[in-house]
């Protein structure tokens, strides 16, 4: 389903929920993970939380300025087409927010800027603002 922008305001907080409306999606839980490429769709959508609950995956994730430094999942979904984007024409946008069970910040969209891949743990991408 293709995931339309034209409704997200850069700057704006927008909970999981409001987007699944939005976006056309029955609940949330389609959009519950921390990459999200929806289906039949050009785009990438990043939900970053920096302080996450104690129970979950602890990836050392910040936002700083025009910088996303970034831990990608333990399997590793998505990072190839992340670091095809600019070549096929994906984009990769960024909902982030402090601390977890608050809503999210649309940041924009993100260009990776580095990679360092790795197998036995989350890979590092510096991505940038733009």
């Amino acid at each position: 389903m293709p995931v339309s922008f034209a409704k997200i305001t850069k700057g704006a907080t927008y909970s999981r929920q409001a987007l699944a409306e939005l976006w056309g999606y029955t609940s949330f839980h389609a959009i519950a993970r921390g990459v999200v490429t929806p289906r039949d769709d050009n785009k990438i959508v990043l939900f970053v939380t920096e302080e996450k609950q104690s129970s979950a995956e602890q990836y050392a994730d910040r936002l700083t300025g025009g910088k996303l430094e970034w831990e990608g999942p333990t399997d590793h979904f998505g990072e190839d087409r992340m670091l095809n984007a600019a070549s096929t024409g994906d984009e990769i946008h960024l909902f982030h927010r402090e601390r977890h069970h608050t809503d999210f910040t649309y940041c924009g969209r993100l260009a990776v800027a580095s990679h360092v891949g790795r197998t036995e743990k989350p890979s590092h991408f510096i991505f940038k603002m733009g």
